[in-house]
């Protein structure tokens, strides 16, 4: 089991890509934390996180699609952990170095785990990143208003812990990201 998670962990970058994604998500998160300014300290922890997820995402493919549809491995369940763990060590980074809310951070972990899976199965791993940046970049640019707004909904990773609707749709786009990225997996190459 321990060969086969090796393999597994190298074959996904995770060797590289984990300690650059930490470093790069932990710099984001410092450079935008400012306790007098909340707003400042929430847009950048929704960067960092996105940031964080999008070097991440690269691994969410295989080096041969068919390959790994004909191995007799438990693919959906490693794939699932895979997304996870990468959630909780983002999520965990995050909230060390930041005094954004830690629900908020919680929620938008899960959020762009769904997304980065979801570009993955979708796109391929490697423009797995294009989901959670965009959508970080719009919810920095788009102000947090009030819960009964499209606009709201748009600028989901920004709204306060307490959102009803950020929560909901967080939740909505983690199952359904890792649910298709777990059966489907990342594809290799756009064809």
């Amino acid at each position: 089991m321990g060969r086969l998670l090796a393999l597994y962990l190298r074959c996904r970058h995770v060797p590289i890509a984990g300690p650059a994604a930490i470093v790069a998500t932990v710099l984001v998160a410092l450079l935008g934390d400012n306790p007098e300014n909340p707003l400042e300290t929430v847009d950048f922890a929704v960067l960092a996180l996105a940031l964080g997820f999008s070097v991440l995402g690269n691994g969410l493919s295989g080096a041969d699609e068919q390959l790994e549809r004909t191995a007799s491995i438990r693919w959906p369940v490693w794939r699932t952990v895979h997304v996870v763990v990468a959630g909780a060590l983002l999520f965990g980074t995050v909230a060390l170095v930041s005094h954004a809310p830690a629900g908020m951070l919680l929620r938008d972990a899960a959020g762009f785990a769904g997304l980065t899976a979801l570009a993955a199965a979708l796109l391929g791993g490697q423009l797995s990143w294009t989901l959670p940046i965009a959508w970080a970049g719009v919810a920095a640019v788009v102000p947090p208003l009030g819960t009964h707004s499209v606009l709201a909904l748009i600028s989901w990773p920004a709204q306060p812990p307490d959102s009803v609707a950020a929560m909901v749709l967080a939740i909505v786009l983690g199952v359904l990201g890792v649910a298709c990225y777990a059966l489907r997996s990342g594809r290799t190459h756009l064809a």
